[in-house]
């Protein structure tokens, strides 16, 4: 049998994508009071998951005890998320007891499990590239999101951006409704995903970056989704800026009509917004 203990951090896909790619029986997500929201989120996927709640996130010797009093020979320590001393802890504990530790890399935009084998020897370090493991429904739940409705493009730009995307990306969804707010479009490319603002509007030439940031804020769907602002003329140098601190991607779309009623972007303008997906989501595999 299969367990793993995962420390709980802000954010939930590392958790959902270890348990995707492990396969555990069981599940111990160790949570603080500031987390739970994460871990309660985990358990709409993971019904296999139990809670481990934690009274401190920073006294080691504390965490040592918790951890040791939840350990089961065989037990694989998840140390991605959480504080820095829940990680000490829980790798010194599992060295002690030459447990198999794994941790997951995002960086380059690729998903990419590594694992470390303790032994009489030292420590043996092996790495992996995931394969796809979640949806963009899967996404949306783990963040506790739930949405109204995806309805189809409304405007010739969006038809074009839409049709280019859909050629672009493993699962592309548009008009997206929530509660509390809206995404013109939400894409998802193997494990990664982003959100992509293009509507036109007189809320005030910043409010595409305020709907982004919001949006890919910690509170909705997280600081690892990409944010893309597609424009139909590049903003001034001071957006620009305010942009790249935000880590948005600008792209200049233009569209024209191959035959009546097929608008497309221009091959200039899918050029730039190919190499702007690659950046946020990674080189397709296709």
């Amino acid at each position: 049998m299969t367990t793993i203990l995962s420390l709980i951090g802000e954010q939930p896909i590392p958790i959902l994508l270890v348990d995707r790619s492990l396969q555990p029986n069981v599940h111990l997500l160790a949570y603080t009071e500031r987390t739970q929201r994460v871990a309660e989120n985990l358990d709409n996927l993971l019904p296999h998951a139990k809670r481990l709640p934690l009274q401190d996130a920073y006294d080691i010797t504390y965490l040592r005890k918790a951890f040791t009093h939840a350990y089961r020979p065989g037990m694989i320590f998840n140390l991605t998320s959480g504080t820095k001393p829940m990680s000490w802890a829980g790798y010194d504990l599992a060295r002690q007891n030459q447990a198999a530790v794994v941790y997951l890399q995002s960086e380059k935009k690729q998903t990419r499990l590594h694992r470390l084998v303790f032994s009489g020897q030292g420590v043996h370090q092996t790495s992996e590239v995931l394969p796809d493991l979640i949806t963009l429904n899967d996404y949306l739940s783990a963040h506790g999101l739930t949405v109204e409705s995806h309805l189809h493009h409304t405007n010739r730009q969006e038809v074009a951006l839409g049709r280019f995307l859909e050629t672009q990306t493993d699962k592309c969804w548009s008009n997206v409704k929530f509660p509390a707010f809206e995404i013109d479009f939400l894409v998802r490319r193997g494990n990664q995903v982003a959100v992509i603002e293009a509507k036109a509007t007189k809320k005030g030439k910043r409010f595409a970056i305020d709907q982004l940031t919001t949006i890919a804020g910690r509170e909705y769907l997280g600081t690892y989704t990409g944010r893309i602002w597609a424009v139909k003329k590049m903003p001034g140098t001071q957006l620009q800026d305010l942009a790249r601190a935000y880590r948005i991607e600008i792209v200049v779309v233009d569209i024209y009509q191959p035959a009546p009623g097929r608008w497309r972007l221009t091959p200039a303008s899918q050029k730039r917004f190919q190499a702007a997906l690659d950046r946020v989501l990674g080189t397709s595999s296709a």
